[in-house]
């Protein structure tokens, strides 16, 4: 006999969803919320990551990580200008612990670990924000940005976009073996 008590609550509804047929999101996964959350073709979502559309949308690109205990969303009301949502455009990984409240995350964008954006955050194309760095409350980082350290910035002139990409697909390749997916469950 189990040592668990069965919970009482009944189970909350599950918010709308626009799921990609080539998505792989594990079963583990928690989509929250009365808004629509879409999620794009050859995304990855690991187990334990947090979508809440409870004040506003989601809609995730493709091509796209989300890993283990980040959350996506907003966490308080949506302000008027704010009624989009979260947009995350293609490419973009955002890793384990980020808080994503951004209004856009552009394209080829890296998140890194418990990295916080803040609300309305507009962040560009091929950025990377550090570990543990803060994105302040409606600011606009360029693209090509790097942040680090204690809000340190600095530009990326590498001009390795494309390698970046193509290694997030090769990821991306692996993962889908790696994390069984059940995208019904979200349906």
């Amino acid at each position: 006999m189990s040592s668990k008590r069965a919970s009482t609550m009944p189970a909350p509804p599950k918010p709308p969803t626009s799921l990609a047929s080539s998505l792989t999101i594990a079963e583990h996964a928690s989509l929250t919320g009365t808004h629509l959350i879409t999620l794009g073709s050859n995304t990855v979502v690991h187990p334990r990551a947090k979508f809440s559309s409870a004040h506003a949308p989601i809609t995730v690109g493709s091509n796209c990580i989300i890993c283990e205990r980040s959350s996506i969303g907003f966490q308080s009301e949506a302000s008027p200008n704010e009624r989009q949502g979260v947009v995350i455009q293609n490419d973009v990984v955002i890793e384990v612990g980020a808080v994503v409240e951004a209004k856009t995350v552009g394209e080829g964008t890296v998140i890194e670990v418990q990295a916080k954006i803040g609300k309305g955050a507009v962040l560009g194309k091929h950025c990377k924000i550090g570990p543990q760095c803060e994105i302040v409350e409606g600011e606009t980082v360029p693209d090509f940005t790097v942040v680090y350290g204690n809000g340190m910035r600095r530009l990326d002139n590498s001009g390795v976009e494309d390698l970046k990409l193509k290694m997030v697909a090769r990821q991306i390749e692996v993962l889908k073996r790696l994390i069984p997916s059940n995208p019904a469950k979200f349906q």
